[in-house]
C-alpha cells in the first residue's frame, strides 16, 4: 500500500532489516505497525495510500457482471449498495450463474484473481439433467471440446445422484465463456442451475443471494500468496 512492491518483495525488505518502525529495526514478518507510528524503510519515510476494498458478494441469477449495460439490463452495479458501485468485478460471471463474485478497486489483485496463470481454483455446484456415469465423470475430467475449439477441463470432486437428475461439484483453475454449460450439454446434460461457491480459499458461506461481506486480511492475504 505504500508502492514498494509486491508481497514477497516487501517480506524480502522486512527480513533484510531495512524497514524501521518508531526508530526500531523490525524483522518479525507478523509484526503488526500500531495505528500513527512512524515507518521508514532505507531511511526513508513511507506512508500507505488510500486502503483498498476487497468484498464477496452473491451474485443472483440474471444480474450481469458488469457496470454498465447499453440495454438496460440489471447489472452488479444495480444490484449493489451505493458505497460498494465504485469497485469492480473480478472475473465474470454470466447472467444465468449466481453464487461467489469478488469485487475490488485494487487492480493488481484483481488481475492475480482472475488471471489463469495464477491458478486460482475456482469450485462450482451443478445441478444437470440426467444421471452422471462414470464415463461422464472421466470425460470432463480429460477434458471436452468446447464451441471454440478449446478444450474444457475440470476436476469432479463430488456426484450426488437422484430422480431428477445428478449434482456435481467441480473445480476448475481457469475457464473460457460458458464452459461449464459447453462442457455439460456436449455430454448430453442440461445444466439446470450453476452457482460458484468458492474462489481459492474464500467461500460463499452463509452469504444469501444478493448479500455481500468484507473479505478479512487473511483471505486477500492467502489469495494474494497464489
Amino acid at each position: 500500500m505504500c508502492g514498494l512492491g509486491a508481497r514477497r518483495a516487501v517480506e524480502r525488505l522486512v527480513k533484510e532489516g531495512r524497514v524501521v518502525v518508531d526508530g526500531a529495526v523490525v524483522d518479525d514478518l507478523a509484526f503488526r505497525v500500531p495505528p500513527g507510528a512512524a515507518v521508514s524503510v532505507g531511511g526513508k519515510e513511507v506512508r500507505p495510500g488510500r486502503r483498498f476494498r476487497y468484498v464477496a458478494y452473491h451474485k443472483r441469477r440474471g444480474v450481469l457482471t458488469t457496470t454498465r449495460d447499453p440495454f438496460r439490463r440489471r447489472t452488479v452495479r444495480d444490484d449493489l449498495p451505493r458505497q460498494l458501485r465504485d469497485l469492480k468485478p473480478v472475473g465474470r460471471l454470466d447472467g444465468d450463474t449466481e453464487g461467489l463474485l469478488l469485487l475490488t478497486d485494487d487492480g493488481s489483485f484483481a488481475q492475480r484473481v482472475a488471471h489463469p496463470s495464477f491458478g486460482v481454483v475456482k469450485k462450482y455446484v451443478v445441478d444437470v439433467s440426467g444421471r452422471m456415469t462414470k464415463k461422464d465423470i472421466a470425460a470432463l475430467e480429460r477434458g471436452v471440446e468446447l464451441l471454440d475449439g478449446h478444450m474444457g477441463k475440470v476436476k469432479v470432486d463430488s456426484v450426488e445422484r437422484t430422480a431428477a437428475g445428478s449434482t456435481v461439484t467441480v473445480s476448475a483453475g481457469y475457464g473460457r465463456k460458458r464452459m461449464i454449460r459447453q462442457m455439460f450439454a456436449a455430454l448430453g446434460h442440461k445444466v439446470k442451475v450453476l452457482r460458484r461457491v468458492a474462489v481459492g480459499p474464500v467461500t460463499l458461506g452463509r452469504l444469501c443471494s444478493g448479500e455481500w461481506r468484507e473479505l478479512t486480511e487473511e483471505e486477500v492475504a492467502a489469495l494474494g500468496d497464489y
